[in-house]
């Protein structure tokens, strides 16, 4: 009888890659000693070495946290999904809302992370909303450079194409304004 606990033991990344084909187990055994050698995580080795590219791995580690891994790339989301949450709280936790998942406006809000398991931000993203928060795995260059796309040009945003959503539910998104409140985070 298998043990519970074995059962819900989560594969590592290099295992996961070799699994899927993404390398071969020499290319493990080579990052694993650039892991070694140099520090840091075994995805950052794996793209170093130019084994995999940053998508692939990221892909993969959504897959393993349960996630779903997203590209904002150059799409836009809309102001009034936007100010759901404070600006400083975005910069600050490096989180980037993308799109309100409900026809009633009471969340989830999807919102991308370089660190989706991070409960402690999701708390304080969901308080900071007013509503439930589902997480999304994103590069953190690509938050970044969204975050400083839609905030730092604010006016913008509304003219360009939404964000289309990798293997989501082909739900209703409902954008809803609300009024944005002065909270600790300001």
């Amino acid at each position: 009888m298998l043990n519970k606990k074995a059962s819900t033991r989560r594969l590592p990344i290099g295992e996961m890659l070799v699994g899927q084909g993404r390398i071969d187990g020499m290319q493990l055994s080579s990052a694993l000693a650039y892991q070694r050698q140099w520090g840091g995580r075994l995805g950052h080795a794996l793209v170093a070495l130019g084994f995999v590219s940053e998508p692939v791995l990221l892909s993969a580690v959504g897959e393993q946290l349960g996630v779903p891994f997203v590209e904002i790339g150059s799409r836009i989301v809309p102001q009034a999904v936007l100010r759901l949450l404070p600006e400083k709280l975005l910069r600050r936790r490096r989180a980037f809302p993308l799109a309100l998942l409900s026809e009633s406006g009471r969340g989830p809000l999807l919102v991308a992370l370089s660190d989706p398991g991070n409960l402690v931000y999701l708390d304080e993203l969901s308080f900071a909303a007013g509503m439930k928060v589902k997480p999304a795995l994103a590069a953190e260059a690509d938050i970044d450079e969204a975050i400083a796309r839609h905030l730092d040009r604010a006016g913008q945003a509304e003219s360009l194409e939404p964000i289309e959503l990798p293997d989501e539910p082909k739900e209703r998104m409902l954008l809803v304004e609300r009024p944005h409140t002065t909270k600790a985070y300001h």
